[in-house]
């Protein structure tokens, strides 16, 4: 058995002449491209897949193969797994799979196990010596097919031989300074089965993730901050084959919450490191803001009003026009960003975190004791938000009180795992609302800003800008007081049973 560490790296096509070129590839020993055919079988009910299992045919090179691998976490790419490969016996025969319960899943398929899909590519390789060992470098072109559906292929990666996994992560930051790459979270195999489902354009969104009580706060820092990088990388990747505005929405949710996971530990990575990058991440945040200030307006607000509101449909349907015009604009300039600029600071940020220093305090630390203080810590936080509120109940006083609730949500979906309690999950609920009211509230009055903004160079729709927020006025109001009349008992209890 072999363990594979690898780091799987999206790359932009136009940059290929400069990795054939590239410095850091002119010691390494080259091999010409040759042509990659893999046949991925699994039963119609995908049994092996949802056993975490691959089971593939390759033939490459008048080679034919037999591999087993195994599913790994994947961080920001970087992934290792068991892989076991023999040369095809010329019929499945599973006797090589050393993992006792891998064999038997698989013995127990074997009769109904038939070709899911397919990839289809051409490898070239480089092999740059690192001391005792030496990395791989190939360079994949082509494409997934499922019946006949097929996804384009150009793919980076990095496989460590004798080389620790952080070398991985130096090599791709030192390719990233010049070329544009970006983590692939899912290997080709994954997206050839989605590609399969028709669910590989999905937008990938935050899922729960499962910590173990007995790590410790640096541990769990980290399995954490997985999830988030996956959340995150997985829509980076998506932007180069297909234009959907919710990628860069989850982007800058998924940066938002990396954000406060820095802040809520930051007792373990030392404020410097919490600092810097909460201010990197911001500034990649700010940058996709401006499109979905408009999606907002014309989503949230426009859209309920045009179905709704029983004036002045005409001007509030010109208004929407031309928005729409805009938004179009700004959407095609944004499905141009460039997934490489975000890579780096992935990247980057990964290797800052492999290389953070535990120390014995951090090590001895009782995680669930460690993520009730910082819950409370959050909790504390934003009472004091609400008595500000209260005492100066103004648009930007709602706002920082609107943040607070959303850092304490991140706090307690990410620590939910660590008590699995009523009370956790109904306070849950209670702040999904609160921060829906609060959230619409935020979105009344940044568009009353852009529309009057707007007025200035546009008077002519000062009658729908009137309009439209009048309409949402009143609501807003209502259920504005409604939430901050319940918000100051349950900010009293503890959340996290």
């Amino acid at each position: 058995m072999a363990v594979e560490t690898e780091l799987k790296l999206g790359i932009r096509r136009g940059d290929l002449p400069k990795l054939r070129a590239h410095p850091l590839l002119a010691t390494a020993r080259h091999h010409p491209p040759v042509r990659v055919d893999s046949t991925y079988y699994d039963t119609e009910d995908e049994t092996l897949a949802r056993h975490g299992i691959a089971l593939r045919l390759r033939r490459m090179a008048r080679r034919t193969l037999l591999t087993v691998k195994t599913a790994a976490p994947s961080r920001g790419g970087l992934s290792s797994r068991n892989e076991w490969e023999v040369p095809w016996p010329g019929a499945f025969d599973f006797a090589f799979v050393e993992d006792d319960a891998v064999r038997e899943r698989l013995e127990k398929a074997r009769e109904r196990l038939e070709p899911r899909f397919r990839t289809r590519f051409r490898r070239e390789l480089w092999e740059l010596p690192y001391g005792e060992g030496h990395i791989e470098i190939a360079l994949d072109l082509g494409r997934l097919e499922a019946g006949t559906a097929h996804l384009p292929l150009h793919e980076l990666e990095l496989e460590a031989y004798d080389v620790p996994a952080t070398e991985l992560l130096a090599l791709a930051r030192a390719l990233a300074q010049d070329l544009s790459l970006w983590p692939e979270n899912l290997s080709k195999a994954e997206r050839a089965r989605q590609l399969a489902a028709g669910t590989w354009a999905a937008p990938v969104k935050a899922t729960e993730v499962e910590l173990d009580p007995k790590d410790d706060p640096l541990a769990a820092l980290r399995t954490l901050a997985d999830e988030v990088l996956a959340h995150w990388s997985g829509n980076l990747a998506l932007l180069p084959y297909r234009h959907d505005p919710e990628y860069l929405h989850q982007i800058r949710v998924a940066l938002r919450r990396l954000r406060a996971l820095l802040q809520i530990f930051e007792p373990v990575t030392g404020p410097e490191f919490a600092n810097e990058w909460r201010t990197r991440l911001g500034e990649l945040a700010t940058e996709l803001g401006q499109a979905r200030d408009l999606d907002v307006l014309l989503d949230e607000l426009l859209a309920p009003a045009l179905e709704r509101c029983p004036v002045e449909r005409e001007a509030l349907a010109e208004l929407a026009a031309r928005l729409s015009g805009e938004r179009d604009k700004l959407r095609r300039r944004s499905g141009r960003l460039d997934p490489g600029r975000h890579g780096r600071v992935l990247l980057d940020f990964l290797a800052a975190l492999e290389a953070l220093p535990g120390n014995a305090l951090i090590r001895a630390s009782d995680l669930r004791h460690f993520a009730r203080d910082r819950v409370a810590a959050l909790r504390k936080k934003a009472r004091r938000r609400f008595a500000a509120h209260l005492a100066e109940p103004l648009p930007e006083t709602k706002h920082r009180l609107r943040i607070a609730l959303k850092k304490l949500r991140y706090g307690l979906e990410f620590f939910q795992s660590l008590w699995r309690g009523k009370t956790t999950a109904r306070a849950l609920v209670r702040l999904k609302r609160a921060l829906d009211v609060l959230g619409h509230a935020q979105d009344w009055h940044a568009a009353q800003d852009m529309l009057t903004q707007r007025q200035k160079r546009h008077p002519d729709e000062r009658l729908a800008a009137a309009v439209l927020l009048a309409w949402h006025h009143e609501r807003i109001a209502r259920n504005s007081a409604e939430i901050l009349g319940n918000l100051e008992d349950w900010l009293e209890d503890d959340l996290t049973g």
